[in-house]
């Protein structure tokens, strides 16, 4: 019973504390499932965008990158690690993510393999949590708090052809060519490495710095937003990716760009 009460109070506390903090926009935390305290040190930092890899084992989904060595028991799967959270956090603020925040909630889901099979079960797993998401049935939209966005291996025509589109798909460079309807594809995504065409990024100037507005520039004519991987944790760089106007800027050091953002 001890045990019990100490497990109430913590949560409560947690989710008073999360309820105070200044939704940040533009954070995302890149691979979230990696920390200490997946999603709950994205939250009390105030992200806005989390990442997570799943792995679709024997029907389940489990978070992780790569195919386990340890038993699949001492795995978090999806469901527990981040959908049933996010769905308390959501009743707990009386159908907000963040008390008075407007925007969505981004959660990435990275497929590593087996698209096909994994998006059906997604689909089955997200079903129970529908009232949070942001999704179309039958072309009609259901504004929600939370948007799933698939990256990786993207189940692409299931998603495309499905009558309940609970999730939405992470473009690339090459998609914009395409012109996908921004409903089905609010992100272009990439390594930023790609976008400036350098391997190192001492070596980042003027010229590559225009490669990442002309990128923007090009998305957000479609009504997209991009986000860039594997980038410095270098505040000059955030600097232009603010004024380049991209969805949201990628990082692992979660205090950092917190600090970072509230400034601006």
């Amino acid at each position: 019973m001890r045990l019990l009460l100490t497990l109430l109070t913590t949560i409560s506390i947690f989710l008073s504390l999360t309820a105070q903090v200044t939704p940040l926009p533009l954070a995302h935390s890149h691979n979230d499932y990696n920390r200490k305290n997946p999603l709950k040190d994205a939250l009390a930092n105030g992200f806005t965008s989390v990442e997570a890899d799943v792995l679709y084992i024997y029907g389940k989904l489990y978070v992780g990158h790569n195919m386990p060595n340890k038993k699949r028991h001492q795995l978090k799967t999806l469901t527990k690690q981040y959908l049933k959270p996010l769905y308390k956090q959501f009743k707990y603020n009386g159908g907000e993510i963040y008390k008075g925040y407007e925007g969505d909630f981004y959660l990435w889901i990275d497929i590593k393999f087996e698209a096909g099979r994994s998006y059906k079960a997604l689909r089955e797993r997200l079903y129970p949590f529908r009232e949070m998401l942001t999704y179309y049935e039958n072309g009609k939209l259901h504004q929600g708090k939370v948007m799933v966005i698939l990256s990786g291996d993207r189940p692409f025509r299931q998603l495309l052809f499905d009558d309940l589109q609970l999730m939405t798909l992470d473009g690339r460079p090459g998609d914009l060519d395409k012109n996908y309807a921004t409903k089905l594809m609010p992100f272009i995504s990439e390594h930023a490495g790609k976008i400036c065409q350098v391997t190192n990024y001492d070596d980042v100037g003027k010229a590559e710095i225009q490669r990442i507005y002309e990128f923007a520039a090009k998305a957000k004519a479609q009504g997209k937003k991009v986000r860039l991987w594997a980038t410095p944790e270098r505040e000059e760089l955030w600097d232009e990716l603010v004024k380049a106007e991209v969805g949201l800027i990628n990082t692992d050091d979660l205090g950092r760009l917190r600090r970072y953002l509230m400034k601006q």
